[in-house]
């Protein structure tokens, strides 16, 4: 479908139903309930290339007749090889969904430190010094009892390692034995989270989830992500982690497991596994790519895996329709959004809730006991809609015309 040929939008179906995005509530209506399928997939591009529009959409998507989501740093719109705003505008046209991808492409998520500090280091031994990309990041240091507030002034690796090189030295003595790591600060985190979706929005896009920069979803990342959004493309937390199908009577949110398909990760038998696992269990599938031009993940590829998609008579949408869609079928069964076996949504936090499951406690949080969202109620302190909420928070009218989609 040519670009000029494109007369329903999302943006003109929302400005003319009268509704806002963006806040922390929406009006709107119910969502239509969705026709019977062989479950739904969802295609994920990360880091906001000119390539998702030049070669994911135009060379594959748009051939097909199926969305995507471009996941994009903020900070990347209209620089060198990177989506500029009208294209970001040009794909949510086309029926695509525009995802966060924080804002500067940070890592969020908890780094081990991997020798004993002293109070005079002005260097910390890591596993990875991802953390040191941004000079002046602010990174809290802690053994889950005592913490440190350190400046990054840079990086660098040796014959020992990964290092992180400090604006001033640590001030406080770590034993690495003692699980030492170290995170963002939370004014950083915050900012990756938040800002990163004001600063879409303002391009004039609908963002409602995000995929994480790198695959980090650190425990304080956890806790504070479902005030922004309402999935994590590629959280993995809530059922075996990665790489996982989402069956309907274990979707929870935020955390989502996504699969990467580029050559070299899955081939196309295990791909094959993939979307059989999908459509025989009706469930939701995630696929994560990238689609510059170092991956291998051509065009072509992408347009095999949509095919292989369509012989399993899976339905393609995106993430926000997905699990709009899931949420209004949860409602036409049960007639309540609030009975056992609807999504649920985990929340932790602080005081308030533990992580999720399986995940460190090394940030100097204590860990709580797990406190499960149903249907219908909020967070605490934020007033986010819980998942009772979600075919308003993530999108209206799934079936409106805008989405392209061929069986």
């Amino acid at each position: 479908m040519a670009d000029s040929t494109i007369t329903t939008t999302r943006r003109g179906a929302l400005r003319t139903a009268g509704l806002a995005i963006g806040g922390t509530a929406l009006v709107g209506h119910a969502a239509a309930a969705p026709a019977a399928s062989n479950g739904k997939l969802v295609f994920t591009y990360d880091d906001g290339p000119t390539d998702d529009y030049t070669q994911a959409y135009r060379k594959a998507h748009r051939k097909e007749g199926v969305p995507g989501c471009s996941a994009v740093p903020s900070a990347s719109v209209g620089t060198k090889g990177s989506l500029d705003a009208a294209r970001l505008r040009k794909l949510e046209d086309a029926g695509w969904e525009i995802m966060s991808h924080s804002v500067h492409h940070r890592a969020l998520t908890n780094v081990a430190v991997t020798s004993d500090v002293s109070p005079g280091d002005e260097t910390l031994r890591v596993e990875t010094n991802l953390h040191g990309k941004l000079p002046g990041d602010e990174l809290l240091v802690s053994d889950g009892s005592t913490s440190a507030t350190v400046t990054v002034a840079g990086k660098g690796s040796d014959d020992e390692g990964k290092y992180l090189e400090l604006e001033s030295n640590v001030g406080t003595s770590f034993s690495a034995s003692d699980g030492v790591t170290e995170r963002y600060t939370d004014e950083i985190l915050r900012s990756a989270l938040g800002k990163s979706k004001r600063q879409l929005e303002g391009y004039g896009v609908t963002v409602t989830n995000i995929v994480m920069p790198y695959g980090g979803y650190g425990p304080r990342t956890q806790e504070l992500v479902d005030e922004y959004y309402t999935a994590v493309a590629n959280g993995g937390l809530a059922i075996d982690g990665r790489g996982q199908i989402q069956k309907p009577d274990e979707l929870t949110l935020p955390h989502l497991s996504r699969a990467m398909f580029r050559q070299g990760k899955m081939t196309e038998t295990e791909l094959g596994t993939f979307l059989d696992s999908v459509a025989d269990e009706d469930a939701l599938g995630i696929l994560g790519g990238h689609s510059w031009w170092r991956e291998r993940l051509p065009a072509s590829r992408i347009r095999t895996a949509i095919r292989m998609a369509k012989d399993r008579d899976i339905d393609i949408v995106t993430l926000r329709d997905a699990l709009s869609e899931t949420n209004a079928a949860k409602t036409t069964t049960t007639g309540t959004t609030a009975t056992k076996g609807t999504a649920t949504k985990t929340t932790t936090g602080g005081t308030n809730g533990a992580r999720a499951a399986g995940t460190n406690t090394t940030d100097g949080v204590a860990a709580g006991a797990e406190k499960t969202r149903t249907a219908g109620e909020t967070t605490n302190g934020t007033g986010q809609p819980g998942f009772g909420v979600v075919s308003a928070l993530v999108g209206v009218g799934s079936a409106a015309a805008w989405k392209l989609r061929k069986k």
